[in-house]
């Protein structure tokens, strides 16, 4: 007759087991839970900001004109074509080997180290700023706004 060897496996109940999974979870959620509220608010908050900004901006628009190249400067006209104000008025000048200058204009429409201009709905700035060389491709001017901007080419620039 063949002997049955009988192996006494010992473990938890399945009762106990239960109850420290929750109270490892209870623990965990505890932990993580002020992290998490702290997350949330601050990625709402950075959200509700930023589409504050978009449906301000929306009713921005802003237009140049009168672009004149002469001995290394370019001037030229800036209108503020909508509702808004709009602020941190930048030329960049792309040029043809895909290098570009920015200029921060200031109020009176000269060279700034940080971008100042700024126009009320309805104002017209000139600039005068100098670049580097007549091989510019676009001129491109942008503010405050991400969707507001105007371009010009080449072809726009009159020479003196």
């Amino acid at each position: 007759m063949p002997r049955f060897i009988v192996v006494s496996k010992k473990g938890i109940s399945p009762m106990i087991a239960t109850v420290l999974l929750i109270s490892f979870a209870v623990a965990v959620g505890a932990i993580m839970s002020p992290w998490i509220r702290s997350f949330i608010m601050s990625t709402t908050s950075e959200v509700s900001d930023y589409t504050e900004t978009e449906i301000y901006c929306t009713y921005g628009g802003i237009s140049v004109s009168n672009l004149q190249y002469c001995s290394n400067y370019l001037s030229g006209r800036i209108k503020n074509t909508n509702l808004v104000d709009l602020g941190n008025i930048t030329v960049q000048i792309i040029f043809s080997n895909a290098t570009s200058q920015q200029r921060y204009l200031c109020q009176n429409g000269s060279v700034c180290p940080t971008r100042v201009m700024a126009l009320t709905p309805g104002e017209l700035a000139s600039f005068n700023v100098t670049i580097g060389g007549d091989n510019y491709d676009t001129i491109h001017v942008y503010t405050n706004c991400s969707n507001v901007y105007d371009d010009a080419t080449s072809d726009y620039v009159t020479a003196c």
